[in-house]
C-alpha cells in the first residue's frame, strides 16, 4: 500500500483569569482564535498564530496565558488509487475532548467504508480519487466548543469515468469525442520533478464483436511521446483528431468526425507516471445504425423490413423510437416502445422518404440515424424479363408435357398385339 501522510496540528489556548479560572480554547495553526467575551468583558481579543515560509516552529504567547509550541507538515500530492493519511495532532489533549473527520464535501468519514480512523484522531483513507482533491477538515469538540483544522489535499486524477456508454450513429457527419483530461491542473512542483513527472501513455482500442472483429483483440490507436513536448505517435489511420494535446492544460482527448460501426467497443486512455503508477480511463463506445431489408431501393408492392440496432439486443433501460415520413403508410405508429425491426407489408409512394430511429433512455435522447427509402415502380425492362422468363419457363413445360406424350404413344404403337386363342372340337 501507499501512503501519502500529513499532519494537522492544534494549538492549545489555556488561559487564567484573574480568579485563578481555568478555560481552554482550541485552534489550528495559522487561523484566528477569538476568546469568550464573558470570560474577558466586553475586549474582543483576538490572537493568531503564524507560520513562515521556512517551516520552523512557532511560538503563540499571550499576556495573561501560558505558551505552547507547536509544528506543522504539509501534505503532499498523491496520484488517485493511492492511500491518503492525515493526523490531527492535538498538544496536550484535556479529558473529554473529541475529534472527527470532514471530507472536502463535508460529510462526516465515519459513514464512508474508505476511511478509517484511529484512536488517536488520525485518518487513512484508501483508494482515494480526484473527488477526494480539496479541504480536509478535523473537528475538536470541547465543552460544548468546535474547533475546525483545515488542510488541502491535492488529488491528481483523470476526468471522471463515464457510468454509461457514449452512444452516436452511423453518419459520415457524426462526431465521436473521447474525453480525457486531468481534472485539476498538475501541481507545479511536478513540472521538474522527474520522479513524479509523465513518462507516458497510450489510448487502446477492444471492438466489439457487434463490430464485426474478434472480441479481445487490443489495438493500440496512439502513443504519448513524453517530449518535450509531450506528442501523439498515431499507430493507425482511423482519422483520430489528437490536436486537443496541449502542454498548457493536458488534455488528451481524442475525437473522430465520421462513424461507422467499426468504432463499436471499449476504449481505454493511459497516462503512465514514475514508480510505474498509471492513471487509466475507460469508456465503451456504443453505435446505432439503421439498415432497411432488401435494400435502400425498394419496388411498389414489395415487402420492406428497416432495423434499427446497436449491434446488440438492446438493455432494458433503453428503447428505440421511429419516426417515418409524413405520408407513410405505417402512420401512425403504436405507442412507444417502438420493435426495432418494422416491417412495411406493401410498399407505397408514401413509404418513400427520410426515416429516422432515435435511442431513448426514459425520457433522454441519447442518439439517433436516419436512412433514406426510394419507393420506385418496377422499370419496363424488368417487365419484360419477367415475362421472357414465364414464357420460356411455359415453353419448356409444353416441349416436356409433348415429348411425354408422344413416348407414351410410341409405347402403345410398338407393343405387339396378341391373338385370340382358337379351340379344336374334333368329333369322331
Amino acid at each position: 500500500m501507499n501512503y501519502v501522510s500529513g499532519f494537522l496540528s492544534i494549538v492549545i489556548a489555556l488561559f487564567i483569569s484573574s480568579t485563578g479560572a481555568e478555560d481552554v480554547v482550541y485552534g489550528q495553526v495559522g487561523g484566528t482564535v477569538t476568546l469568550p467575551k464573558l470570560k474577558w468583558g466586553s475586549e474582543k481579543v483576538t490572537v493568531q498564530w503564524y507560520f513562515g515560509m521556512d517551516q520552523k516552529s512557532l511560538i503563540f504567547r499571550n499576556a495573561q496565558g501560558r505558551e505552547t509550541i507547536v509544528s506543522v507538515q504539509p501534505v503532499s500530492p498523491l496520484l488517485a488509487g493511492k492511500n491518503l493519511n492525515l493526523n490531527c495532532d492535538v498538544k496536550e489533549i484535556f479529558e473529554g475532548t473529541q475529534r472527527r473527520w470532514l471530507s472536502p464535501q463535508k460529510q462526516d468519514l465515519n459513514k464512508d467504508k474508505r476511511a478509517q480512523i484511529g484512536n488517536n484522531g488520525g485518518l487513512t483513507v484508501m483508494n482515494v480519487t480526484g473527488q477526494d482533491n480539496g479541504e480536509w477538515t478535523c473537528v475538536v469538540t470541547y465543552q460544548g466548543r468546535e474547533a475546525y483544522a483545515n488542510t488541502p489535499v491535492t488529488v491528481i486524477d483523470l476526468s471522471p469515468a463515464h457510468t454509461q456508454p457514449i452512444y452516436t450513429s452511423v453518419s459520415s457527419l457524426s462526431l465521436l469525442h473521447l474525453p480525457c483530461f486531468f481534472s485539476i491542473p498538475l501541481p507545479l512542483s511536478w513540472s521538474g520533478s522527474q520522479e513524479k513527472s509523465i513518462q507516458g501513455g497510450r489510448w487502446t482500442f477492444t471492438p466489439s464483436p457487434a463490430a464485426g472483429s474478434l472480441t479481445g483483440a487490443v489495438q493500440t490507436l496512439v502513443n504519448l511521446s513524453p517530449g518535450p513536448p509531450l506528442a501523439w505517435v498515431a499507430n493507425q489511420k482511423r482519422g483520430l483528431d489528437v490536436s486537443a494535446l496541449q502542454r498548457k492544460n493536458l488534455n488528451l482527448s481524442l475525437s473522430k468526425k465520421g462513424v461507422t460501426e467499426g468504432d463499436r467497443g471499449d476504449y481505454t486512455c493511459a497516462v503512465e507516471f514514475q514508480r510505474d503508477d498509471t492513471l487509466k480511463r475507460e469508456m465503451r463506445v456504443e453505435v446505432l445504425q439503421v439498415f432497411t431489408s432488401p435494400g435502400p431501393v425498394a419496388f411498389l408492392g414489395q415487402e420492406v423490413n428497416l432495423t434499427c440496432t446497436l449491434g446488440q439486443p438492446l438493455t432494458s433501460d433503453l428503447e428505440v423510437k421511429w419516426i417515418p415520413p409524413h405520408h407513410s403508410s405505417l402512420l401512425p405508429l403504436d405507442s412507444s416502445p417502438h420493435p426495432t425491426l418494422l416491417t412495411i407489408p406493401e410498399a407505397t409512394y408514401g413509404n418513400g422518404g427520410r426515416w429516422r430511429c432515435e435511442l431513448w433512455r426514459n425520457k433522454t435522447k441519447l442518439t439517433s440515424v436516419e436512412i433514406t427509402l426510394k419507393i420506385e415502380r418496377v422499370p419496363m425492362d424488368v417487365w419484360l424479363l419477367v415475362t421472357i422468363c414465364a414464357a420460356a419457363v411455359i415453353f419448356v413445360l409444353l416441349l416436356i408435357l409433348t415429348v411425354i406424350l408422344i413416348r407414351r404413344h410410341r409405347q402403345r404403337v410398338m407393343m405387339p398385339r396378341r391373338g385370340k386363342r382358337r379351340f379344336c372340337n374334333c368329333q369322331e
